[in-house]
């Protein structure tokens, strides 16, 4: 049997090794989860004496970091917005730069109490589609994802947030699952916008653990924005807003594509980074 401060320096030197960038947080995060011990333990408890059953449980974890697995697939969940969603290789993990586009979507609600009707494009874990809900309690949403494996998430995401009554899950590719009375007060999207030029420059996590379908979109990344401005119009009420996450360099040309498919862009929110993260339009 080991102490907690002899295999924190373990940890963290194999994680170094595998040039893991935040090798202290994540063998800090690792250990609290294998070991179940809090952030105080963690502190100083140092000379905790840690089970080989324990320490077979995270060196299996530390592996599978070294190998570049996301944390929140490690672990199976990921919180965004104070809510806990499950996350797997078949979805993006929710980020804090997306809670940019929850901010603006609740700014452009005048009535949280209201009854409207949200639509999420590419809707993956379900966590933007799930937590406007969560948010606005009267609201019903459709979310729609190509993936039938990212489909279920979402399904396991909305039954373990109390919210599958009023989330209804299409697979479709874009808008080719909705009908002419699908209309919507709130559409809501954040597509893949890495143009494929950027692969190279991506974190081994992103890259190589991520569903690439969720992530890229041609060249320069703006071939789904297309697709969605060219589809997406009979389905928006009127006074309804489209809400779009974008790449922090992509601003004017996304604004560009959804003006020329006759929207006006009434709106820029930036991210806690102060760099343009989401874009609304209304007809």
């Amino acid at each position: 049997m080991r102490t907690l401060q002899t295999i924190k320096e373990e940890v963290e030197e194999r994680l170094k090794k595998a040039a893991v960038t935040e090798a202290k947080l994540d063998a800090r995060l690792l250990m609290m989860q294998a070991l179940d011990i809090s952030p105080v333990d963690y502190a100083l408890e140092k000379d905790k004496v840690i089970s080989d059953d324990q320490t077979l449980a995270l060196m299996h974890m530390v592996e599978q970091r070294c190998a570049r697995v996301p944390i929140s697939q490690i672990f199976g969940k990921k919180e965004f917005w104070s809510l806990t969603f499950k996350v797997t290789s078949d979805v993006l993990t929710p980020r804090p730069d997306s809670e940019t586009l929850i901010e603006a979507a609740l700014k452009n609600i005048s009535n949280e109490q209201s009854a409207i009707k949200i639509l999420d494009l590419g809707t993956g874990s379900g966590c933007l589609l799930l937590t406007l809900l969560n948010e606005l309690p009267n609201a019903i949403g459709v979310g729609i994802d190509i993936s039938p494996d990212a489909l279920k998430v979402a399904e396991t995401n909305a039954e373990n947030l109390n919210l599958a009554d009023r989330a209804e899950l299409r697979q479709g590719n874009w808008t080719s699952s909705l009908s002419l009375n699908d209309r919507f007060d709130i559409i809501i999207s954040n597509p893949p916008y890495i143009g494929t030029r950027e692969i190279e420059d991506l974190s081994p996590e992103v890259k190589d653990h991520e569903p690439g379908i969720a992530l890229f979109a041609g060249e320069d990344g703006l071939n789904d924005y297309r697709k969605i401005s060219a589809t997406i119009g009979p389905f928006l009420k009127t006074g309804g807003k489209i809400i779009v996450e974008i790449g922090y360099k992509q601003a004017e040309d996304v604004k560009e594509i959804f003006t020329s498919a006759g929207f006006n862009n009434s709106s820029l929110y930036q991210d806690l980074g102060h760099r343009d993260r989401c874009l609304i339009f209304e007809k």
